[in-house]
């Protein structure tokens, strides 16, 4: 998979990844953890919560549609 990759487009798609998973508020980091079948996600700057997402990816794909 990353064979075909350079070391430049490598970083490119971590550098996205990290984007991904800012917090719709304050634009700092958040965490994504899973508890009893439940996810959410806490920005590690301004404690905003989004609770009761039955995924991990479903946390992350309302993370990325409140920042628009």
């Amino acid at each position: 998979m990353a064979g075909d990759l350079t070391v430049g487009e490598i970083l490119e798609k971590v550098h996205e990844r990290r984007r991904q998973k800012r917090c719709p508020d304050c634009d700092a980091v958040v965490t994504i953890r899973g508890l009893g079948g439940e996810y959410r996600w806490e920005c590690l700057e301004c404690d905003t919560l989004g609770i009761g997402y039955r995924t991990r990816s479903e946390a992350l794909a309302d993370l990325q549609s409140l920042r628009g």
